[in-house]
């Protein structure tokens, strides 16, 4: 009886996981990807930290990035060393879990039919796929956390059980505290629930429960708060409003509905360079699809979503307010994002307003096959299955792109490699002047590489004296090896042009040591060092 109660949540869990483990080992770690071990490996980030028996324990990676995600990890990486694996098959677990839960929660509210529905339209999303198990948002706790306190809340009515409030905001506030944007789709949704569910409220609301709801808030929040306190508000300076970038915000949510936006990023283009066919049997049938279908970039979610979106004017009941609630929800959340300046404008910002697009199409399908009852459980079946068809396809597009081409050069696999390589050089220092490289080195090495980085000389065209005494002593470093990308690939452009002119006007010459290539031959990154030449440059250019 349990088994067939919750077999279509285990159906889309695995759906998920099945997808996101075929496209785990393909793109290297990226550097945001690998942020998260900046307060568990050295060099270590202590933008704020609180010290227990000796021993500092971090809590914001910086202003709005909290260190859950980190304290987590710290505890995986004690069983299971950092790799491709460790990193990602968690957050897997995560989006699964994630799934499962948004299934759990269409069937309490809606019924068996739009459970099927969203559950298989969210674990076959591309975006949600791609966004979650390379998770360098990070989005993969923002969206557990979420459906996880939404859950909570759905029993706490039910049962009238303080307990589930209390969890349930606290769970609200450990979002807050993962990363400050969990306020976007937070507010989205109260906002939805004070317009839709007032009534509801109404026979809920105490002030004993307001105030076990807001110390549970207050708990799970706790270190962005007291963070925001000790340093006069400083996560809130990052909102800065302003209506310059909306359409192209506006387009970016669009493709990150129809799943293309992480073609050319996640993804390399055709270089046109000819290549063998892959050995291995999976991937040549997953070549072969791709070509059977055309290479397909988009999926069809959003005119279903538009379908969905239209059927308000047939809807009728629990179905019609579960469409409104995600209408006004997204309402709320997106122009939050989209108005923020340095937000919005990407793949991994538009997914956390996910599954409120997810919701709407299963309320919408679900309650219009309920007015068409000649067509009651064949309609949101082939509707469903067309999209979860289409957002398959495009999933297999991204892992053909992997095997033609090899992922962007933010994703190389060369950075396993390097990471490799680095380790095996005998106490040598090890000074990162490009972006992209640091944070993915300091975690595959597990903090056993002596780390500095020479980012911002390296993207100065002139340097001013401090950042002169500073390269000095950087060349002055134990056997001082320095890492760039190649000028092909790399993030800053000019950056090792721009650092061999100024280790010159030093008195240095640059001198390459090897390169490490990736999977396709390409070479991706140059190590170096610098010695001292023979005719100093006189002091007027030093």
């Amino acid at each position: 009886m349990w088994l067939r109660r919750q077999s279509p949540a285990l159906a889309v869990a695995i759906l998920f996981t099945i997808q996101a483990l075929l496209l785990l080992p393909y793109p290297g770690l990226q550097n945001d990807e690998a942020l998260f071990g900046s307060l568990i490996y050295e060099p270590r980030n202590l933008e704020y930290f609180v010290q227990v028996f000796k021993h500092r324990i971090p809590l914001m990676a910086i202003s709005y990035l909290g260190g859950l995600k980190s304290l987590l990890y710290a505890g995986i990486f004690a069983l299971w060393p950092p790799s491709l694996a460790s990193v990602r098959v968690p957050v897997i677990a995560f989006g699964a879990a994630t799934v499962w839960l948004f299934v759990r929660l269409l069937d309490a509210l809606l019924g068996r039919r739009a459970a099927w529905v969203g559950g298989l339209l969210l674990a076959a999303d591309t975006s949600f796929l791609l966004t979650t198990t390379f998770d360098w948002g990070p989005v993969a706790l923002q969206h557990l956390l979420l459906l996880g306190g939404l859950t909570l809340l759905v029993r706490f009515y039910r049962t009238r059980a303080n307990w589930t409030l209390a969890l349930a905001t606290f769970l609200f506030g450990l979002g807050l505290w993962d990363k400050a944007v969990f306020i976007w789709t937070l507010s989205g949704a109260s906002v939805s629930a004070l317009i839709l569910l007032r009534p509801q409220l109404k026979q809920l609301v105490s002030p004993r429960r307001l105030l076990l709801g807001a110390m549970g808030l207050a708990v799970g929040a706790a270190p962005l708060i007291v963070f925001n306190l000790r340093y006069h508000g400083q996560t809130f300076q990052h909102a800065r409003y302003t209506s310059a970038d909306i359409k192209n915000k506006a387009r970016l949510l669009k493709s990150s509905l129809d799943g293309s936006s992480l073609f050319g990023y996640l993804t390399r283009e055709d270089d046109g360079r000819r290549r063998e066919d892959p050995p291995r049997l999976g991937e040549r049938l997953c070549l072969c699809l791709s070509q059977l279908a055309g290479r397909p970039r988009k999926n069809l979610m959003l005119p279903v979503l538009v379908l969905s979106l239209a059927s308000l004017v047939w809807l009728r009941g629990a179905e019609c307010k579960a469409v409104l609630f995600g209408l006004i929800a997204f309402l709320v959340a997106w122009p939050q994002m989209a108005l923020n300046q340095g937000t919005g404008g990407s793949t991994h910002h538009a997914v956390l307003l996910w599954p409120i697009p997810h919701l709407i199409v299963a309320a919408g399908l679900s309650g219009l096959s309920y007015r068409l009852p000649c067509a009651r459980r064949m309609f949101p079946a082939a509707i469903t299955a067309l999209v979860v068809g289409s957002n398959l396809l495009v999933t297999n597009e991204y892992l053909a792109q992997f095997i033609r081409h090899g992922a962007g050069s933010a994703w190389t696999d060369a950075i396993t490699s390097l990471a490799g390589r680095l380790e095996a050089t005998s106490k040598a220092s090890i000074v990162v002047a490009d972006w992209g490289i640091l944070d993915s080195l300091r975690l595959l090495a597990a903090g056993r590489l002596r780390l500095y980085q020479a980012i911002d000389i390296a993207s100065k065209p002139s340097l001013e004296s401090q950042d002169r005494l500073a390269l000095r002593w950087l060349l002055g470093l134990p056997n001082p090896l320095f890492v760039l990308h190649t000028p092909a690939e790399e993030a800053i452009p000019g950056s090792g042009a721009r650092l061999a002119a100024h280790a010159s006007r030093l008195g240095y010459a640059r001198q390459l040591l090897f390169t490490v290539r990736d999977r396709y031959r390409r070479p991706i990154f140059e190590v170096c060092r610098f010695r001292p030449t023979s005719a100093p440059s006189p002091p007027w250019l030093r």
